[in-house]
């Protein structure tokens, strides 16, 4: 077994291992707002995360392709996605509360991606392509800021809901404000719509050239474009005062549902990335 296979095979047990004991972390600063915990969570997590951009390279380096090409690469790259879209808005927001369930959903991602790991992946003369992997790289990027912004936005309506019943219970009690809460999902929604729309442009640019405007009749392009319209409008009226936290919450809900019927979409009435494929 070569070097880099025995590090794969380490890095197959050390990440989920590694995203649990984040996750105690930040499960520990949340219950009990611990001093020690807030200087070690998020460094724990930084480390983890620069552990998993190690463990990409290495399986884009083991087969030379895009290190998507399985369920469990998949998996792999979307709990790195939304542990790194969850650094940038912790960092946004200034608040570590919420780190217990972004990171805790980290770990479920990564764990089902251990689990299903293979010893062998296809080999595809697409996965090859340079252009091929940044397009997927940037939606998968999108799609894992869009699910944190989600998150973001059902914390923010179970709060919203408590105080306007006026009760207020210990465990939403230890949530940040309503107002850190919607600047964490308007972060996690900017970056999400940066990355998708680069990916959809990117994919845009390559499918035209490669195959004409055979891609315009594919239903997931078009689901696509509706969910990149409906994130855009929701910021524009956000910036523009028009609407407030609750309606923005709706919205990055509503789009995360588009984003989940486009996949399923994929995965039952195409045998491929796309219907042109």
């Amino acid at each position: 077994m070569s070097p880099l296979d025995r590090f794969l095979d380490a890095a197959n047990v050390l990440l989920p291992v590694a995203y649990l004991a984040a996750a105690v972390g930040y499960g520990y600063l949340f219950f009990t707002g611990g001093e020690r915990a807030r200087k070690i969570a998020t460094p724990l997590l930084a480390a983890t995360v620069a552990l998993h951009l190690a463990t990409l390279a290495a399986t884009a380096a083991r087969w030379q392709q895009l290190p998507a090409a399985t369920v469990s690469q998949a998996l792999s790259v979307m709990a790195f996605a939304v542990a790194v879209v969850y650094l940038f808005v912790e960092q946004w927001g200034r608040e570590r509360s919420t780190g217990l369930w972004l990171v805790g959903l980290v770990f479920l991602f990564q764990l089902l991606a251990s689990l299903l790991r293979q010893p062998e992946v296809p080999d595809r003369e697409l996965y090859h392509s340079p252009l091929f992997a940044v397009h997927v790289s940037l939606a998968l990027l999108g799609y894992a800021a869009f699910a944190v912004a989600a998150a973001y936005g059902y914390l923010f309506l179970r709060l919203y809901r408590e105080l306007k019943a006026g009760r207020f219970s210990t465990f939403f009690g230890r949530l940040p404000p309503l107002e850190v809460l919607e600047r964490m999902m308007v972060g996690a929604l900017g970056i999400g719509l940066a990355a998708l729309a680069a990916s959809v442009g990117l994919g845009v640019v390559w499918a035209d050239r490669l195959f004409g405007r055979g891609w315009i009749a594919d239903p997931k392009i078009a689901i696509t474009f509706a969910t990149l319209a409906l994130y855009a409008v929701a910021l524009l009226l956000r910036r523009l005062g028009r609407w407030h936290g609750r309606q923005t919450a709706l919205a990055s809900l509503v789009g995360l549902g588009a984003i989940l019927f486009s996949l399923l979409a994929v995965n039952l009435l195409f045998t491929d990335f796309h219907g042109f494929l």
